[in-house]
């Protein structure tokens, strides 16, 4: 992925999206997002459970 590529991911991410929908809307495996976030630093919400937003 270029930094472009995580950039798009991680604004999806950061917005409630969940891994799955990141790949899908990226094209990329959610594996390679999630280790492109954990490089990047990214805040990773816990598996498997629902964002629960303001």
């Amino acid at each position: 992925m270029t930094t472009t590529d995580v950039d798009h991911a991680e604004r999806l991410y950061l917005a409630g999206h969940s891994l799955t929908s990141c790949a899908r809307h990226t094209g990329f495996p959610a594996s390679t997002i999630r280790d492109a976030f954990r490089k990047r630093g990214t805040p990773m919400r816990p598996a498997g459970g629902r964002h629960r937003g303001p």
